[in-house]
C-alpha cells in the first residue's frame, strides 16, 4: 500500500478532484495483474483488484467520507466492443458489494481518444479535451466516487470529474487500483 504522496503533477493546478487514491504502484505483481486483467482479458482478476479498491479507501484522504454513486470511467463504445468489457466498470461493481454503495453509468465518451500511454501530460490534458459527458442527472450536491484502473497524470480522471462537478455534483474522488 503506498502512502500519501504528494504528486509533482498537481501542483499549483486548479482540480475538480478533491482525491486521486492509488492502492498501490503500476509496477511488479500488481502492474502484471492490471496488465493481465485489462489487455489480456482476465475477468477473474476482478473480485481481487476490486477488493484492492476498497482497501484503499482507508487512507486518509478517503477515510470515513461517504458516496452517493460509485462512477465507473467510460470507456468509449468502439475500445470496450475490441476489449469486450470495460474494467473500471467490474471494478466498481466488486467496490460497491463493500460500500454498499450504488454504481451507475453517470459518464458518456463521447469520442474515442488516442491511448494516453506515451503521451506528455499537456497531451494527455488535450487528448482528453471534450471527450466525456453526463449521461445523466441531476446530480446536485452528490458525492460522486471515480473508479479506474490506473492513472498516471490524472488526466482522465480529471476530465471526468470537470463534467460532473459542472453537472452538479458537489465534490468527486477517484481510486485506482495503481498509480504509474
Amino acid at each position: 500500500m503506498v502512502g500519501l504522496v504528494t504528486c509533482p503533477n498537481c501542483d499549483g493546478r486548479n482540480w475538480h478532484l478533491s482525491a486521486i487514491v492509488a492502492a498501490c504502484r503500476y509496477q511488479g505483481v500488481a502492474g502484471e495483474l492490471v496488465k493481465r486483467f485489462k489487455y489480456g482479458r482476465d475477468r477473474t482478476l476482478a473480485p481481487l483488484l476490486g477488493d484492492l479498491l476498497f482497501g484503499a479507501m482507508n487512507d486518509p484522504r478517503l477515510a470515513g467520507k461517504e458516496f452517493d454513486i460509485i462512477v465507473p470511467v467510460p470507456l468509449h463504445r468502439l475500445r470496450e466492443r475490441e476489449r469486450e468489457f470495460n474494467q473500471s466498470d467490474l471494478l466498481a461493481a466488486r467496490l460497491a458489494k463493500h460500500l454498499g454503495c450504488p454504481v451507475k453509468n453517470l459518464l458518456k465518451r463521447t469520442r474515442a481518444t488516442a491511448p494516453q500511454a506515451g503521451l506528455s501530460r499537456e497531451e494527455r490534458m488535450q487528448n482528453l479535451e471534450g471527450a466525456f459527458e453526463v449521461r445523466k442527472n441531476p446530480l446536485a450536491g452528490a458525492s460522486l466516487l471515480l473508479a479506474d484502473d490506473v492513472t498516471t497524470t490524472g488526466a482522465t480522471l480529471e476530465a471526468c470529474a470537470a463534467v460532473l462537478m459542472e453537472a452538479g455534483a458537489a465534490e468527486v474522488c477517484a481510486v485506482v487500483v495503481a498509480r504509474g
